[in-house]
């Protein structure tokens, strides 16, 4: 008890002392260290919902020990620039945008935007890590980060592009991973166009919406790709963007105006749409499509980010023959795909490990549908099956049972 008690007052002394002992001089800092400090001395209860910590094994991954390695490259106390060291800015990367911590976290922060606030002082540097700086010259030359315009594949893969007049209804707007899906996209048109919404999608002139711009905090890249679409979008005359892709609807929205470029419309999911076409009749799915019992994985960024964990469940419940079996962590407390964030760059064998995890947590509902409403998460997990339950287990999106039922 006394020794309890003991440990107790050395950490209630080290918040009280903080600023003596921890706080740098009077100088600036892009790096949050107020709550970096917080977090090096807090208990750490965060450690045991981390998915990258729990991927790795290692508690050199967990949020409070990248949370204490960012202050001192921050602080100069470890020397970013010398090549012993890379270890520890590669750390800073190795973050999904999960944010489990920040379910734990007696002060409700996200270790996630610690570690984006340690990157900035990584660029500052010139240090950003060649794993960083290839997505972004990718961006730049092909403006996706593939390496090649990835929306020029509709052509090749017969979805159907449907140019603005000026004045929609609502503007599709496709993230740049949703094209690696077309059976996806063109389930999400043919829905748009049975529920007799006028919208567009524009194929011909669009880009990444900038979102590996923001994780990775190459400004530069993220504002010149805000305007562009900021420009896009203002053409459509859409008094409502649908996106679907989580990513991109926080990017349009948040981060836009975090970095002080602000559009003027309603930016939603697309299954937010879907779930409200449903209520209002204007969709009407009425034909069982013989799956049966699935089980969801909800993304991160539509759960926790964006407050959304009832749309894909209404969908999917409007749909006759279909059960629903949650996995034990679901909803706000789900776990990551692995595939968010800049984790995949920095470790691409932790992200693989994060997703196995996540697919073994979906296996024990004892289903073989696995549904997801994300393009990054329905490619983490699709990495997460193995290759001889790649027949077994399914990933699907969630407009890919609608469409079927319509």
């Amino acid at each position: 008890m006394a020794k309890r008690i003991n440990t107790r007052s050395i950490l209630m002394k080290n918040f009280r002392q903080k600023k003596k002992n921890f706080y740098p001089p009077d100088e600036e800092y892009k790096a949050d260290i107020d709550n970096l400090i917080k977090c090096m001395l807090c208990p750490n209860m965060c450690r045991f919902d981390c998915g990258t910590l729990q991927a790795g094994q290692s508690e050199t991954l967990s949020p409070a020990y990248k949370a204490r390695i960012g202050y001192f490259l921050s602080m100069g106390i470890i020397d970013p620039s010398k090549k012993e060291n890379k270890e520890y800015i590669d750390l800073m990367y190795k973050c999904t945008n999960e944010e489990s911590c920040k379910v734990w976290c007696p002060f409700e922060f996200s270790v996630v935007s610690l570690l984006e606030t340690v990157r900035d002082e990584i660029n500052d540097k010139d240090l950003m890590p060649d794993y960083c700086k290839e997505p972004m010259d990718k961006l730049n030359s092909s403006n996706t980060i593939e390496g090649y315009n990835i929306y020029e594949t509709y052509k090749d893969h017969g979805i159907k592009n449907i140019e603005t007049d000026g004045n929609d209804e609502v503007y599709y707007y496709i993230g740049c991973e949703m094209m690696k899906f077309p059976e996806v996209v063109k389930a999400n048109i043919e829905i748009l166009e049975k529920s007799g919404t006028k919208f567009s999608t524009n194929l011909d002139k669009k880009m990444c919406c900038g979102g590996p711009a923001f994780n990775i905090r190459d400004f530069e890249t993220a504002t010149k790709f805000a305007e562009m679409n900021k420009n896009l979008i203002e053409t459509t005359g859409a008094k409502l963007v649908v996106s679907d892709c989580p990513g991109c609807v926080l990017t349009l929205s948040k981060r836009y105006m975090d970095a002080g470029i602000k559009i003027p419309i309603k930016i939603v999911h697309i299954v937010d749409f879907f779930a409200k076409l449903i209520d209002e009749k204007k969709l009407k799915p009425s034909k069982p499509i013989g799956i049966g019992k699935l089980s969801i994985h909800d993304p991160c960024l539509l759960a926790r980010n964006l407050n959304d964990d009832s749309s894909v469940r209404a969908i999917i419940n409007s749909i006759p023959d279909l059960e629903i079996i949650e996995p034990n962590f679901t909803k706000a407390d789900v776990h990551c795909c692995g595939w968010s964030g800049t984790a995949h760059w920095a470790d691409r064998d932790l992200a693989i490990k994060e997703a196995q995890n996540r697919i073994y947590e979906l296996k024990e509902t004892g289903t073989s549908h696995f549904i997801s409403a994300c393009p990054l998460c329905e490619l983490g997990l699709n990495y997460g099956i193995l290759h001889e339950e790649k027949e077994k287990f399914k990933i699907l999106d969630v407009s890919e049972l609608l469409v079927k039922s319509l």
